[in-house]
């Protein structure tokens, strides 16, 4: 995995270059810079497949018509290599990246639809005058584009574009609502106000100063199908085994990380069942922590080599001004720590490490998902301001009496945004209100296109890459995505059981205690060490003139929520939502102290003090 950054009609060479030095940290091992007339790219090389200097980048064609800054793995490279070969094309490396470059020759644009595997890149066509930025289908690699007069910036981070002449570093307040509202900024714009993201599936080309956005893939809309559970199982399972084997070929030492729960168990399973020798990495808050012990269950039954890591509530204070410093926006949900951690330690002795993320999104792994469970007696209608109430966290009661009673008694009280103006631009779809099964594939699709990049998998990417961890993520391969869209709702959420067909397919493979295991949050255990531990940074963050200086949040309502930690008896959903909201505040002041206020050029923070 590499970090890629470029210019066009901006700045001259020593700019790209010392964009791409802030993206060391994703390829420390190579580095490039390539330069013709106004365009120039900056590549930094993490080796993965291909660990000789033929690798390097930016990779530039035989004939120097076209140059291609790359990040990522395409899986299938090696059919899609054979397949040119037999056109005639010639190869000089055992890179993916040439074949991407070479598929782009052949094909142009529609190279993207033969292209399997995680991705993002630019590639400078010298004869069309054109660059094209082109990002993977569900947005596991990240990349931002910052238009400057009739020029393009691009890059893998948001970093570098702070070093562009002229740039101004303000907020995007759109960004900074949805941050407080969902625990992440669902928006297409950065939090940087200038800065988008392209998004998942789509690619970008920009022509004589014109730019053009286009979609290449969109995740499927629910189409289900009748199928017969024992073969659908056996099916699944046989799918998820072949996507596995694609994904653990690696020239550089491979591992996975395992939390105990059902996702990231049954890709240990399944790497174990290649007879390859796998070493796991857990974290845990705890040395009491049901993840560190149901983790330690799965690495005995499949015989792996396994690690663990402890986060306590004393370190989480100056592991967060490092943590945000990779990950650039503020994500409302601790666990982010302990994921930095967990792949720290798991780069000390490798370079790629397989993930479960995406399976809760494609498989219906989260609790709110259970409000369409059809044996509930809840009207459709109370079935919808529930999940609303869920979604948007709060800042917006059910308006029917029944609705907001049973808001009210599942959910306890709310803490409300602390900003005056707290609603965000992203809304929910109108899901269907006649048919459970629909409504629940229609917000299995919505999260896909929104909650999954924006926070799960852009957390797993910037923790991962922040210790030159490649991050690959099977349950996200097209083939499992697109085959997930075809299951009927019923067999993935059967009896009030989340993630039913996902259990059945890899119950084979696992304990019982692990393929019955209800779903537990992988997040640090909200005690009163923790809370002093947030309130006590809050003291340090957010002084009254602070607060208004800034221009974040009301100071009147940042107190009403800081006081307004839920009772011992309320439902445990009001303390998390409690802790996220605590959380993000806190985040959202460490960004703008990073993002904002400090030279970019200074490097990743030591620790807390570095910023008061």
């Amino acid at each position: 995995m590499c970090g890629i950054a470029g210019t066009i009609r901006i700045g001259d060479l020593d700019l790209v270059e010392r964009m791409a030095r802030l993206l060391t940290h994703r390829g420390p091992d190579d580095a490039g810079v390539y330069e013709r007339g106004e365009v120039r790219l900056a590549h930094r090389r993490l080796t993965i497949l291909d660990l000789s200097d033929a690798g390097h980048q930016p990779m530039v064609s035989a004939d120097g018509d076209q140059v291609i800054s790359y990040n990522g793995e395409v899986y299938n490279f090696r059919e899609l290599r054979a397949e040119l070969e037999g056109r005639g094309h010639h190869f000089r490396s055992g890179t993916d990246t040439e074949v991407v470059l070479e598929a782009y020759r052949a094909f142009g644009l529609d190279c993207l639809a033969r292209i399997e595997g995680m991705f993002a890149f630019a590639l400078w066509d010298e004869r069309a005058g054109r660059l094209l930025l082109a990002r993977d289908r569900t947005g596991v690699k990240p990349l931002f584009y910052c238009r400057h007069g009739d020029g393009l910036a691009f890059a893998s981070e948001l970093k570098p574009f702070r070093l562009l002449p002229g740039f101004v570093s303000e907020v995007n307040r759109a960004a900074l609502r949805s941050v407080l509202r969902h625990a992440s900024n669902l928006e297409q714009e950065s939090m940087l106000a200038t800065v988008r993201k392209l998004l998942p599936g789509t690619c970008l080309t920009w022509q004589d100063g014109r730019i053009d956005e286009r979609p290449y893939w969109r995740f499927p809309e629910p189409s289900p199908e009748n199928f017969d559970e024992g073969q659908l199982s056996r099916e699944l399972r046989g799918r998820l085994s072949k996507v596995v084997r694609s994904q653990m070929v690696s020239d550089a030492p491979l591992g996975a990380a395992l939390s105990g729960g059902l996702d990231s168990s049954g890709i240990v399973a399944l790497m174990a069942e290649t007879g390859e020798r796998v070493d796991t990495f857990t974290v845990g808050h705890g040395e009491d922590d049901p993840d560190l012990i149901q983790a330690r269950v799965v690495a005995e039954h499949c015989g792996t080599e396994h690690h663990e890591a402890i986060v306590s509530s004393e370190n989480v204070k100056d592991l967060l001004p490092r943590v945000l410093w990779f990950m650039e926006e503020p994500l409302g949900q601790m666990e982010s720590v302990q994921m930095y951690v967990n792949y720290r330690e798991a780069a000390r002795l490798l370079k790629v490490l397989l993930v479960g993320e995406g399976a809760d999104e494609c498989f219906a792994g989260y609790a709110r998902y259970k409000l369409f469970n059809p044996s509930l007696p809840l009207p459709m209608s109370v079935r919808h301001d529930l999940y609303e109430r869920v979604y948007m966290y709060a800042d917006r009661q059910p308006r029917p009496l029944l609705s907001r009673l049973l808001a009210r008694g599942l959910l306890g009280r709310l803490p409300p945004s602390p900003m005056a103006d707290p609603l965000p631009r992203t809304e929910l779809p109108a899901f269907d209100r006649n048919d459970c099964g629909r409504a629940l594939s229609e917000a299995l699709n919505h999260d896909q296109r929104t909650y999954l990049h924006h926070l799960s998998l852009k957390r797993a990417d910037a923790t991962g890459m922040a210790h030159s961890l490649e991050i690959r993520v099977p349950f996200l391969e097209r083939e499992i995505v697109e085959f997930s869209s075809r299951i009927p709702a019923g067999l993935l959420l059967k009896g009030g059981v989340e993630k039913h067909i996902l259990r059945r397919a890899l119950a084979p493979l696992l304990p019982a205690a692990i393929t019955e295991r209800r779903k537990r949050p992988f997040q640090m255990t909200l005690d009163d060490t923790l809370v002093q531990t947030l309130q006590g940074m809050c003291d340090q963050l957010f002084a009254p003139g602070n607060v208004a200086g800034r221009g974040f949040f009301e100071a009147p309502l940042l107190n009403r929520l800081r006081r307004g930690r839920p009772g011992r008896l309320a439902p445990l959903i009001a303390h998390k939502v409690w802790s996220y909201r605590l959380w993000s505040v806190i985040m959202c002041e460490v960004w703008a102290r990073l993002f904002l206020d400090r030279d970019p050029e200074l490097g990743c923070p030591a620790g807390w003090d570095e910023l008061l």
